[in-house]
């Protein structure tokens, strides 16, 4: 027993043709139509039918959900859109087949994406029905639809709704002949061939795109989509400068005398075997600058730097102007002391009467065009040099110290370390001097000699001459360089001055209240400082040291 899909009601098949309708209305307004249109599509998939008819017997025809569609269109040259359509399907029923032959015409507005369609065809309609022999009958209708854009060459149809009018005669009167059937259908569209005229297009560069007047451009026009057989002709034209050729596709301008700006070349390119829109145009922008009015670089300098009053010292300068063409038509100088003299490259600075202190000369280079720079170098005029001056050093102390005994005049070990120091600084400078001053205000002065000769120390004294013969006997320091002397206003202690060449020591006033010992009369002590231990002899030598002579 065959199934039978229920008739689908006429408003529900409205309903579909409408929603169809509406999609197609859509895409239109949504996408732009394509540059590449096929010049042939092939049609091919799936097909159902609502027949909405009778055969013998009044016997009403259901739904046939068993079908394919088959189409091909044509496009035409002139109108792209337009096609001569080739339809043809087939659907088979359980008991009734249905078969249309189709041809008419197609419009079809494709875009990149959805592209809806609208058809309208004649033909033949076969009608097969369960019982006698199958009818072939004229038919005609309409319909649309839309695809969906994959590739220029491939696209998935969607929809494509179809009303058919056709008729079938049954053997029995009595019943409507006319079948107003609905086809649905939706597949695969292969489009073959492309319909493709782009518009003619051109674009134009300059190079560089800014320069400074005087300075040349190159521009250059780059045709699209023209034919590569045939000749282009250029025509160029500029608001700035100087074209060297106008019928290139490169040219260059001469932007001499060109003021300050901007400007545009412009090309037109035409193809004379095109009959209609032969020409394409395209415009190049560039910018003139006026030459740069930069002032001039200018440095300089002095030789030699120091000098002593009245000694001239000699000034140089260099300019150049980063400008082309520009020279360096002469040179200034003003000073802050002294007078200078020179208007080139060099002067001469007399230093005669300027004061002690820096000078500083300016330098003034002016360009061929008026513009000046400065540059500014200084020359140290020196003074008088001041005479050197007596310092004092670390003094020396003669006081009791802790696990030493106490001998007043004498120089201890830390005494000697200090003047170890004064040694090393005598070694390192051999013109200058040292002024060895004791000082023993209020302390006892000791006795020293024998019987009738014995007599006070001049403690101070002493302590300054003990000094001396420690940096003499045990530094090796040449004795002329030690001047040894007394004052008053201190105790245990012996000031120690250091006298640079070329000092005055009359005239020191470190040295004031002090006088010179007499050293005829002050002659060192025998401990006049710690002396150096020797090795003791060793034992196998002391009977032959008992048994020496003595010297």
């Amino acid at each position: 027993m065959s199934s039978r899909i229920g008739v689908v009601p006429t408003r529900f098949v409205a309903t579909l043709i409408a929603l169809a309708f509406t999609l197609c209305m859509l895409g239109v307004y949504a996408s732009a139509q394509t540059d590449i249109q096929p010049k042939d599509e092939v049609f091919g998939g799936y097909s159902w039918l609502h027949p909405n008819g009778r055969v013998d017997y009044g016997y009403k025809v259901e739904d046939i959900t068993k079908g394919f569609d088959f189409s091909n269109v044509y496009y035409l040259p002139s109108t792209h859109n337009f096609g001569l359509l080739a339809d043809g399907s087939g659907h088979f029923g359980s008991e009734t087949s249905v078969g249309y032959i189709l041809g008419g015409l197609q419009y079809k507005y494709h875009t990149d994406n959805f592209s809806p369609f609208v058809r309208a065809f004649v033909g033949a309609a076969q009608i097969d029905p369960p019982t006698y022999v199958s009818e072939w009958k004229p038919a005609l209708g309409g319909g649309g639809g839309f695809d969906l854009t994959i590739t220029h060459s491939f696209s998935i149809r969607l929809a494509q709704v179809d009303y058919i009018y056709s008729n079938y005669h049954p053997k029995v009167a009595g019943f409507s002949t006319q079948w107003n059937s609905i086809r649905l259908a939706a597949g695969v569209v292969v489009n073959l061939g492309n319909y493709y005229a782009p518009a003619l297009a051109a674009t134009c560069s300059a190079q560089p795109t800014e320069v400074i007047e005087g300075e040349p451009i190159t521009v250059t026009a780059t045709g699209t989509n023209f034919n590569p057989k045939h000749t282009v002709t250029y025509a160029w034209t500029t608001n700035g400068g100087k074209l060297d050729m106008a019928n290139a596709q490169s040219a260059k301008i001469d932007t001499t005398g060109v003021a300050a700006g901007a400007y545009t070349a412009n090309a037109t390119l035409t193809d004379a075997k095109m009959r209609k829109m032969n020409s394409a145009t395209c415009a190049a922008p560039f910018t003139v600058k006026a030459k740069p009015m930069n002032p001039p670089q200018v440095s300089c300098s002095v030789n030699p730097t120091t000098v002593q009053a009245g000694t001239p010292s000699t000034i140089t300068a260099t300019a150049t102007s980063q400008d082309a063409g520009v020279t360096i038509s002469s040179y200034s100088y003003t000073t802050t002391a002294g007078t200078v003299s020179g208007t080139g490259t060099s002067a001469t600075l007399d230093t005669t009467g300027a004061p002690a202190g820096t000078i500083t000369v300016t330098v003034t280079a002016t360009d061929s065009r008026g513009l000046t720079a400065n540059c500014t170098t200084s020359v140290t005029v020196e003074g008088v040099p001041a005479a050197p001056q007596v310092s004092a050093r670390t003094p020396i102390q003669f006081i009791p110290r802790p696990q030493q005994k106490y001998i007043p005049w004498r120089v201890d070990n830390e005494a000697k370390a200090i003047l170890d120091d004064d040694a090393s600084a005598l070694k390192n400078d051999p013109n200058a001097k040292l002024v060895i001053v004791g000082f023993a205000d209020g302390e006892p002065q000791p006795k020293i000699g024998m019987g009738k000769k014995k007599h006070a120390m001049d403690l101070a004294a002493q302590r300054a001459v003990n000094a001396k013969a420690y940096l003499v006997q045990q530094q090796g320091i040449d004795p002329g360089r030690i001047e040894v002397r007394k004052g008053t206003g201190k105790d245990h202690v012996a000031d120690i001055f250091w006298v640079p060449q070329g000092a005055d020591t009359a005239s020191a006033s470190l040295l004031q209240g002090t006088t010179p010992v007499d050293e005829s009369m002050v002659t060192p002590s025998e401990n006049a400082y710690p002396k150096p231990k020797t090795a003791a002899p060793m034992h196998h030598h002391k009977k032959a040291a008992a048994a020496a002579p003595a010297q």
